[in-house]
C-alpha cells in the first residue's frame, strides 16, 4: 500500500463458510487484505471456516444471508444498520441471495455515504430475474473469460466496462510437483490403502460436492470401463452431499455396491481437509461436470501438483486445460474418449509452464478493483 492509498474497509458477504471454492477464495482475499494493512469483515451464516478467520483476527458477523426464506428479508434492515455503523468502502456480495440482500440494504443509504457495491460471477446460473442481480455491481468480478462471456451473452443490460476478469489462483509454494505430504499423513494413507488398494492399482479421483452437476455417474462409468479391461484402477470420490443431495449420494453408493467392477474399487471419502495430499497421490484427477462451470479450481490445483487431469471440453475447465494441459481435454460426454485418455495419462506427470493462475495475481487484482472503485 502506497502512502497515497488509504486503508480500505471491505465487507464480504456469502451464504456460509463450510467448504467450497467460493468460501476458500473469500478467506484467501481477506487474508491478503489483512496482510496489506486493510480492514476486511466477513458476513455469513457461519461454518467450519470461521475458525480460519478467527485465527487471523478477521471479524465474522453471523447473519441470515444464505437461507431462501421470507425471514431472510428481515436481514435487509440489519445489514443496512451494520453498513451505516461500519462505513465500509466496499461491500462485496459473493452469491445471488446475499447480493439481493446487500443491494436492497444499500439502496436506501444516501448516495454520498453509500459503500461501493461489487458482485461476483462464480457460477453459470440459469438466466432469470433472480440471477440478474449479479449485473447490479458497480464492478462485476468474473472468475474466468467463460464467466465474462456468460454475462455479456445473457444480460444485455450489463456494461462490459464494469466487468473485471480475475481468474482464481493457486499458491505455487503450496501446489507444486515437488510437494510431499507429511510422514504422519503418508503413514495414515498407506494404512488406508492397504485395505482399499492392496494391489497398488492406479488411483482415479474426482473432487467436489456430490451433486447431479458434478458428473459422478460419468466417473463411475469410466472406472467400470477400465476394470472391465486389463487396466484395473480404483476410484476415490472426495466430497460430500449437502442435505438436498443425500438421496442422490445414496443411489450412487448403491450402484457401486451392486457392480462387480465398482464394488471395493470405488470409495466415498466424504469431506476432506487433505485434498491436496490426495490429489498428489492420484494418477489422474477427473472433471466431468454435466454443465459447464465458471472455473475449475481443483483442475488447476491438481495440474500444479503434477497430476494429469482429464476434463470435458466446456466452461472454465476447458479454458484452463486449453492453456495449461490441452492433452487432458476430451469432448463433452464422450466416456469412451475419456476412458482412453485416462489410460494414456495415468503413468505420466505434468510439468506446467509459467502461468497467470496464481493466488498473488488473484488477490492483487481484487484489491486493485476495490481501489479503482473508491478512487
Amino acid at each position: 500500500m502506497t502512502a497515497k492509498q488509504k486503508p480500505l474497509k471491505v465487507i464480504q458477504v456469502l451464504p456460509r463458510l463450510e467448504s467450497g471454492g467460493v468460501e476458500r477464495g473469500v478467506c484467501e482475499v481477506v487474508c491478503y487484505l489483512k496482510d496489506h494493512g486493510h480492514e476486511p469483515i466477513v458476513i455469513s451464516e457461519g461454518g467450519k471456516m470461521v475458525e480460519l478467520l478467527n485465527s487471523i483476527a478477521v471479524p465474522h458477523v453471523k447473519m441470515q444471508v444464505g437461507s431462501k426464506s421470507l425471514l431472510s428479508l428481515l436481514t435487509i434492515r440489519k445489514l443496512r444498520k451494520f453498513f451505516i455503523e461500519q462505513q465500509p468502502n466496499v461491500v462485496h456480495g459473493r452469491s445471488r441471495l446475499p447480493d439481493w440482500l446487500c443491494y436492497l440494504a444499500l439502496k436506501k443509504i444516501p448516495e454520498q455515504t453509500r459503500p461501493k457495491f461489487v458482485t461476483s460471477v462464480h457460477g453459470l446460473h440459469s438466466v432469470s430475474r433472480y440471477s440478474s442481480i449479479i449485473t447490479k455491481g458497480e464492478r462485476i468480478e468474473a472468475v474466468s473469460d467463460t464467466a465474462k462471456d456468460y454475462l455479456i451473452n445473457n444480460y444485455t443490460q450489463v456494461q462490459e466496462s464494469n466487468i473485471r476478469v480475475i481468474h482464481r489462483g493457486v499458491d505455487p509454494s503450496l501446489y507444486t510437483p515437488t510437494f510431499e505430504p507429511s510422514q504422519n499423513w503418508v503413514n495414515e494413507w498407506q494404512k488406508s490403502m492397504s485395505t482399499m488398494n492392496p494391489d497398488n492399482l492406479p488411483i482415479l479421483t474426482i473432487v467436489g460436492r456430490v451433486s447431479r452437476l458434478k458428473g459422478h455417474p460419468h466417473f463411475l462409468k469410466i472406472v467400470e470401463n477400465l476394470n472391465k479391461s486389463e487396466t484395473c484402477v480404483i476410484g476415490l470420490i472426495v466430497g460430500e452431499a449437502d442435505q438436498h443431495h443425500k438421496r442422490y449420494a445414496e443411489k450412487l453408493q448403491e450402484q457401486v455396491k451392486m457392480s462387480r467392477e465398482l464394488h471395493q474399487k470405488v470409495f466415498f471419502l466424504g469431506n476432506r481437509s487433505d485434498i491436496r495430499e490426495i490429489m498428489s497421490k492420484s494418477n489422474v484427477v477427473l472433471s466431468l461436470s454435466s454443465k459447464p462451470e465458471s472455473f475449475g479450481r481443483t483442475v488447476l490445483e491438481a495440474l500444479s501438483l503434477g497430476t494429469p487431469v482429464v476434463g470435458f471440453d466446456h466452461g472454465g475447465v476447458s479454458e484452463i486445460l486449453a492453456e495449461l494441459f490441452p492433452d487432458g481435454v476430451v469432448p463433452y460426454g464422450d466416456i469412451g474418449a475419456a476412458t482412453k485418455k485416462v489410460t494414456e495419462l495415468m503413468h505420466r506427470k505434468v510439468d506446467l509452464p509459467t502461468h497467470k493462475f496464481t493466488l498473488e495475481n488473484m488477490c492483487s487484482q481484487t484489491l486493485s478493483m476495490y481501489q479503482e472503485l473508491v478512487a
